[in-house]
């Protein structure tokens, strides 16, 4: 089992979100997307699940904390359009006796054309049947002793699935699972069956250490965030530019600012500059490194929010999966019944052969010479928002129209006066 990395915030890891708080976290992405979890939550077999008192509703890949999920496979790699396309919903008998999944594996998960690759199916499996049954265990954690999986039948690329659990048998530290893939399916017809796999595990011998040192650690809350916003008189919220090199992000972004400070507003802009130079000057541009590089941005951005300061963030970002993990860290932010941050996502849109043109400090150019490699737009991909908030397209509107669009979007929220 992975170790979750030790940059993960004392109060993400010491207290992660209720398996009620994690039903209101997700927010979709696209319309498919809200498709897909519009249909698993309101599926016959969901609704009867949610209606049985012994059972708790939940999506588990939301306890992994925003900052994690870039280094966790099923929370993170493998969640997003074209793979896990939403978070599975689970529901837990009490006291690990059984767990029931739904999932929807999309068309980019294929070991075989158009069939699921068989190694993911393991890997569910393997989670699934471990989430069964912690609950059963002392100290409420596992791994993984054994594992056998028996497959029955491919798994169809863009198919929902259920993953059912039963623990079979607990002796002190080890417990014995078994379970199964199978299609969802309406009321009275007979499901598929995907797979069956059986599995042990066994809680580790420090456990115990581990769960009382966790106990002692506590988390002081301060001022709440309804407190600051009323002694400060505004309210924080993050406004994330994202767009390719040369398309104004920065531009519009010192401008937006200094309209917000004129305002009498408190704003501040973390861009590259004050960001590469400093926080993150040990990235370079991989795409691992540009991944931690958003991450670290979206948790100072929240921080700021928090404080009731409007962060203005101008990154090309270039990688939906990263924004929407930005947009996660900030819904999953509530606390003491605060309102989750405002996240709003600034598609600055240019097409790239008139942002080639621009190319005030000559990078295009050098990307189509080979003396950048992993350049956005050129050698590496840029992926557009699908869903932003605000759209503005810099080779039709001028700075100052490009701000005014965006106070009225904010003026519309109630976010500024």
């Amino acid at each position: 089992m992975a170790t979750i990395p030790a940059f993960t915030t004392a109060n993400e890891l010491l207290h992660p979100p209720s398996d009620e708080e994690t039903l209101r976290m997700y927010i979709p992405g696209d319309d498919f997307a809200r498709d897909v979890d519009d249909y698993i939550r309101n599926h016959p077999l969901a609704v009867e699940l949610r209606s049985k008192p012994e059972y708790s509703e939940s999506r588990p890949h939301l306890k992994v904390p925003p900052s994690a999920r870039s280094h966790s496979l099923t929370s993170g790699t493998l969640m997003g359009p074209g793979k896990v396309i939403v978070p599975p919903y689970a529901w837990s008998e009490r006291g690990g006796k059984s767990l029931v999944t739904i999932s929807y594996l999309g068309t980019d998960l294929c070991g075989h054309a158009g069939i699921v690759h068989g190694g993911l199916l393991a890997t569910i499996l393997d989670e699934s049947l471990a989430r069964c049954c912690f609950a059963a265990l002392p100290n409420k954690i596992g791994m993984t002793a054994n594992l056998n999986i028996n497959y029955r039948a491919p798994v169809p690329a863009g198919s929902y699935i259920v993953l059912r659990a039963k623990t079979t048998k607990v002796e002190g530290r080890k417990a014995w699972v078994e379970g199964r893939l199978e299609s969802l399916v309406a009321d009275g017809e007979t499901p598929i069956i995907y797979a069956d796999a059986s599995a042990l595990f066994i809680e580790p011998r420090q456990a115990a250490v581990i769960d009382q040192t966790r106990r002692n650690i506590t988390w002081h809350p301060s001022l709440s965030r309804h407190e600051r916003n009323e002694l400060r008189k505004q309210r924080g919220f993050t406004i994330w530019f994202t767009g390719l090199s040369a398309s104004g992000k920065s531009t519009i972004a010192t401008a937006l600012e200094q309209h917000l400070l004129h305002l009498g507003l408190t704003a501040y802009r973390l861009d590259g500059d004050n960001v590469r130079f400093g926080l993150n000057k040990d990235l370079g541009f991989s795409e691992k490194d540009r991944n931690e590089n958003i991450r670290r941005i979206a948790e100072v951005a929240k921080l700021f929010a928090d404080s009731s300061t409007i962060a203005i963030t101008s990154f090309i970002s270039p990688y939906r999966a990263d924004r929407q993990i930005a947009r996660e860290l900030h819904a999953a932010s509530s606390q003491a019944g605060d309102d989750p941050l405002p996240f709003i996502e600034v598609f600055v849109d240019i097409p790239v052969e008139v942002a080639e043109q621009r190319d005030p400090k000559g990078l295009y150019k050098k990307a189509r010479a080979g003396e950048i490699p992993n350049f956005t737009g050129i050698s590496a991909p840029y992926e557009a928002p699908e869903n932003p908030e605000i759209h503005v397209r810099t080779d039709q509107l001028t700075v100052e129209e490009c701000v005014a669009e965006i106070i009225t979007y904010l003026q519309a929220q109630k976010l500024v006066a």
